[in-house]
């Protein structure tokens, strides 16, 4: 049996939330943006669903910004990166995946910069691959990406994808024939959709979930 594990980037990998509320300071403060401002800039990211020009649009407009829409995003995709920092025991648990055989992959939507969250973290020397939608032309949920990636690890496409998107990564996993992990973040998991064949709150007991239903052992 293959032992292929995906993993889904922000918010799953790594604290997505706790990365942008720095950069959003570090923004603020730069800008000499009023008392309350990181809340707004927290509404209008809306959880990094929304492209960053539409985002840095909606910013100009609410706080009167001049500088160009292209500028701050430029300086966006390179600072914004640095702010991303990863659990020890997430790193401690992708090495006890990758100790017992099981090749490990992240399936990540976003722009090539996401390579770069991964590389400030040291995150991609604990991964067998990286499959980063704008690179490989191919959006989560979309079997495309995943394929890739398990052909990137070497291995056929069975096993389990982890993640906190319902569309991309559960949905998108159970699409192409993968077991899935939903990571919470707290939510209550909506009984209308598909659901994750496990539900977890964290990376360590993400793995524990998939070590136990594989047999696998710590």
């Amino acid at each position: 049996m293959d032992l292929l594990a995906l993993f889904d980037l922000d918010n799953t990998l790594l604290d997505r939330e706790a990365a942008f509320s720095r950069w959003a300071k570090s923004f603020a403060a730069e800008f000499e943006l009023p008392d309350g401002s990181l809340t707004l800039i927290g509404q209008l990211d809306e959880d990094g669903s929304i492209p960053r020009e539409e985002f840095f649009e909606a910013v100009r407009r609410a706080f009167g910004i001049t500088t160009r829409i292209e500028e701050l995003v430029s300086r966006y995709y390179l600072e914004y990166p640095e702010c991303f920092t990863v659990a020890r025991d997430t790193i401690d648990a992708l090495r006890n995946l990758r100790s017992q055989g099981w090749k490990v992959g992240v399936v990540t939507n976003g722009p090539p910069s996401q390579m770069r969250k991964l590389e400030s973290t040291a995150l991609v020397g604990e991964v067998d691959a990286v499959c980063i939608s704008e690179t490989i032309g191919a959006w989560k949920p979309d079997p495309v990406i995943f394929e890739e990636a398990a052909r990137r690890c070497g291995v056929g496409l069975q096993g389990w994808m982890v993640g906190d998107s319902v569309s991309a990564d559960i949905v998108g996993g159970h699409g192409c024939g993968l077991r899935t992990v939903w990571m919470s973040r707290g939510r209550t998991w909506d009984p209308s959709e598909l659901a994750p064949d496990a539900v977890a709150a964290t990376i360590p007991q993400a793995v524990d979930l998939i070590l136990e239903e594989t047999g696998g052992s710590e």
